[in-house]
C-alpha cells in the first residue's frame, strides 16, 4: 500500500467527530487549568477525546472576546501529551520535524492552505485568514514548527497531518492508561 502524499482533508463540513462542551469537560479543564488564565469563551468545541472520554484537544475559536486573532486553532490539553511533547521537544525533535517538512514541501503547504481555510469556516467575522497551522506564515517559513504541542494537537484534532507518521512513532502512545487527568482530588 503506496501513501498518498498529497491526502486533502476535507473542508466543506466541519469534521462531525467534533463534540460541544460537557458540563464534565468544564469541570475537567477547569481543574486542568487552575493556574492559568483560561477562557472557556474561546472554545468552539472538543476535537479529541481519550478513551477515557477526557478532551484531549480543543478547538478554539479564530478571535478572542476582543477581537484580536488567536492563531492556534488547535489546543492541547491532555496532561500526559503536554507532558510528551515537552520530552520530545528537549530531545531536540522540533529540528527533526522541521527537516521532514522540507522534505514533504507541496503536502505542507497544501496543510497550512487548508488549515487557513478550515479556521476561517469557524470564524463569526468574514476576514482573511493568511496564516497557517499556529499562525505561522507559510509563505515566509513554510517549515516552521512552532512546537510539539502544536503538531500533535492539530494531528488529533484534524486527523490530518503531513508528518502523522512521525508523529506516531514518536509518541509511541496517545494517551495515559489511566485516566488520571480526569479524576477528582478524592481518587474518584
Amino acid at each position: 500500500m503506496t501513501k498518498n502524499p498529497l491526502k486533502k482533508p476535507a473542508i466543506d463540513d466541519l469534521p462531525a467527530f467534533w463534540s460541544p462542551l460537557s458540563d464534565e469537560d468544564i469541570t475537567v479543564l477547569r481543574k486542568r487549568n487552575s493556574r492559568r488564565r483560561f477562557d472557556l469563551s474561546m472554545i468552539h468545541s472538543v476535537a479529541a477525546r481519550c478513551s477515557y472520554s477526557f478532551p484531549q484537544v480543543l478547538v478554539c475559536r479564530p478571535h478572542r472576546r476582543g477581537g484580536a486573532p488567536f492563531p492556534t486553532m488547535f489546543w492541547l490539553t491532555c496532561p500526559f501529551l503536554d507532558r510528551k511533547c515537552g520530552e520530545l521537544e528537549s530531545l531536540q525533535k522540533i529540528r527533526e520535524l522541521e527537516e521532514l517538512f522540507r522534505a514533504r514541501q507541496a503536502e505542507v503547504s497544501l496543510w497550512h492552505e487548508k488549515y487557513a481555510l478550515l479556521r476561517k469556516s469557524i470564524s463569526l467575522k468574514d476576514i482573511d485568514m493568511p496564516t497557517g497551522v499556529g499562525g505561522i506564515n507559510w509563505h515566509d517559513a513554510p517549515y516552521a514548527v512552532k512546537c510539539l504541542h502544536l503538531q500533535v494537537a492539530t494531528w488529533l484534532g484534524w486527523r490530518y497531518h503531513p508528518a502523522e507518521d512521525w508523529l506516531k512513532e514518536q509518541l509511541e502512545v496517545t494517551e495515559c492508561a489511566c485516566g488520571i487527568c480526569g479524576k477528582r482530588d478524592d481518587g474518584q
